[in-house]
Parts: C-alpha cells; sequence; structure tokens
C-alpha cells in the first residue's frame, strides 16, 4: 500500500504559488487545503507537481455537493469533510449525515469525515454508533480531537476507538493531549509518551487499510499556527514552527513504517 504525505497549507504565508513552492522544497507529494475554484488551483498545483486532497464544508447537503462538483473540477486525491454540529443526535444525526455519505457514494475518490471537535463526529462513542449505522461511513481520523473532548488518552473508549480506526482511509497526524490538540512541540522529549500513543493509533490505521487492500493512505501532519501552536503569552511569538514541525512528523512516520513495508 502506498502512503502518500500532504502538506496543510494552514501555517504557510503567501500566494498560493508561493505557499505551493515551500511545500514542493520541503518534500511532500501533495497538499491539503478547503476547495477553491479549480481555474485557480489547478494550473498552480500541476506548475509544482503535486497532488491535491480538497477540504469540503458539510453543513448544508446542497452546497456539499457543489463543493464536492469543485474538488473534481481540481482534480483532487480525495477530500476531508467537516460534516455537520454537535448538537444533532440520535435519528437527526443519522439522517443528516447518511445523506451526506448518499451525495459522496458516486464520486470517484474517497470522500472520508474528519474526526472533529464541534462536528457531529467530536467524540468517540457517538461516532461509534454512526459508524455501525452507517456501513459507507468513512472517516478521516484526527484522533487529536477526541484526546480533549475526552480529555483522556481514550483509554476508556477502546471499542469505539477500534471501530473508527477500522474505518479510517486518511490521517491528520497531528498529536494532542488531555487539555488540547496540539502539543507545543512534538520533538521536545516531554511529549514523547503522546507522540507515542498517537504513533499506535496510526499503525493500527495502516495495518486496518493495508489489511482490506486499500491501495494508498494519505497522511497529513496537519499542525496549525497560532493559536493552535503555543505562543509566548507576552511576545506572540510561536514555540516551534508548525511547518517544520509536520516535516519532523512525516520523515519520523515515513522512517518508521519503511522498516515494516
Amino acid at each position: 500500500m502506498r502512503i502518500r504525505y500532504y502538506a496543510t497549507l494552514w501555517p504557510l504565508g503567501g500566494d498560493l504559488d508561493a505557499r505551493l513552492a515551500a511545500v514542493k522544497a520541503a518534500g511532500f507529494e501533495g497538499f491539503e487545503d478547503w476547495v477553491r475554484p479549480h481555474a485557480e488551483l489547478r494550473p498552480v498545483a500541476e506548475k509544482h507537481g503535486l497532488a491535491y486532497r480538497a477540504m469540503v464544508g458539510g453543513d448544508e447537503p446542497d452546497a456539499f455537493r457543489r463543493g464536492l462538483d469543485e474538488a473534481f473540477d481540481c482534480q483532487c486525491t480525495g477530500v476531508t469533510v467537516h460534516a455537520g454540529r454537535p448538537w444533532m443526535r440520535g435519528q437527526e444525526a443519522v439522517d443528516f449525515l447518511g445523506r451526506l455519505v448518499e451525495i459522496a457514494t458516486p464520486y470517484p475518490f474517497p470522500v472520508d469525515f474528519e474526526t472533529h471537535r464541534g462536528r457531529l463526529l467530536f467524540e468517540p462513542l457517538s461516532t461509534a454508533d454512526l459508524l455501525r449505522t452507517l456501513p459507507d461511513l468513512w472517516l478521516c481520523a484526527d484522533f487529536s480531537h477526541w484526546t480533549v473532548v475526552t480529555e483522556s488518552r481514550l483509554g476508556g473508549y477502546v471499542e469505539a476507538l477500534n471501530l473508527a480506526i477500522s474505518r479510517t482511509r486518511h490521517i491528520h497526524a497531528r498529536v494532542g493531549f488531555e487539555e488540547g490538540p496540539q502539543v507545543p512541540d512534538p520533538r521536545v522529549p516531554m511529549w514523547a509518551d503522546y507522540v507515542t500513543l498517537h504513533e499506535g493509533w496510526w499503525d493500527k490505521i495502516r495495518e486496518a487499510a493495508s489489511a482490506r487492500g486499500q491501495a494508498e493512505l494519505g497522511v497529513d501532519p496537519e499542525f496549525g499556527p497560532a493559536h493552535y501552536q503555543w505562543t509566548d503569552p507576552a511576545t506572540g511569538h510561536r514555540l516551534a514552527d508548525p511547518f517544520a514541525v509536520a516535516q519532523w512528523m512525516r520523515d519520523r512516520l515515513a522512517k518508521r513504517w519503511a522498516y515494516t513495508d
């Protein structure tokens, strides 16, 4: 199974051309960003030889469909969706998310719904219920959000976590902890236990995807800018460069998984 590493454009400044030049220079194969008009995106992506994974909003079905159409015109490799809101419960949640899954199914690329705070898949237990009810629902796993929402290392959610792992096709490889979705700097030894914890989850995702014959697994070390990235409270200066951290995380995973290919 191929692993394709994407860079988020989130922490990068400049216009699209400058940001994609930075992504290319850093050795990423692709980039992940919110969908935009294909006439604006495709020429720049092709110039730099980068694959594009789109992000699409999932708050309203018609707008969701338009976003997928634009992502298709952008020749995306796949789509990550921020779907719904956490106050959608029970049958309302099933009906809403089921409609989005139905809309997404005919497209010729994977459409994966992110486990994200403030969204429908904001915590493990209700997400597991939706996965059991909707067999065509697939995930973009960002478990850093769940560590915050549950204020835990997810030890009490093993069954739900394992189900989510088995239904994941794309990873946002950011390291969170009980009080935040992004540790200040995962390269620092004091956060090593959290890096190891997340890597264990990502290993299981990779193993499950390979076992079911998935051709490609996308990985985006999605470390964000301030105020996801911690800053000095007096100056506002970042305590680490999130793009440098993303490259470190990519290189670490590439080395880790090279030994098991």
